[in-house]
């Protein structure tokens, strides 16, 4: 089956955009694999204009998606930024959820960043997803600036 992933971000998340080197990596790696990676802006006022800029900014060059009304943040529960969900399709293309959180090691909490990750649970997760194995935890919590909740 297909595996796809989401990555819950912000612009103005300095631990989101540490991590915007292994977000193009993982989604290099995985569009080599026949699936994609989608980055969703989670703030409620950002526009595609500034979602773009940022894109450009920092060389991303997966779909973006703005999230404005909160509409996947609702659907998956995402809490921070950045948050990441794995997804595994089916032969009937039912999605799965087969892991949600933390993308690698690299932020133990805010502020309290290794010299680099050693341990990479989205890439372990995909790996995972395309061989139809499990994902244990299937849940980590994610690291980073709280995802402001809609009013």
């Amino acid at each position: 089956g297909k595996v796809d992933v989401i990555v819950f971000s912000s612009t103005e998340c300095p631990i989101a955009n540490a991590m915007a080197t292994e977000i193009e990596r993982i989604h290099q790696n995985l569009q080599k694999r026949g699936g994609e990676l989608i980055l969703v802006h989670v703030r409620e006022r950002r526009t595609y204009t500034d979602a773009n800029e940022h894109a450009k900014d920092y060389g991303l060059t997966m779909e973006i998606l703005v999230d404005s009304d909160h509409q996947l943040v609702k659907q998956f529960d995402a809490t921070i930024t950045p948050e990441a969900v794995v997804i595994r399709y089916d032969k009937n293309n039912n999605p799965e959820v087969v892991y949600q959180g933390l993308i690698n090691n690299l932020f133990d909490s805010p502020g309290n960043r290794r010299d680099e990750a050693t341990e990479h649970y989205v890439r372990e997760a995909i790996d995972a997803a395309f061989s139809g194995g499990n994902v244990s935890p299937s849940y980590r919590t994610p690291t980073g600036c709280v995802i402001e909740q809609m009013q």
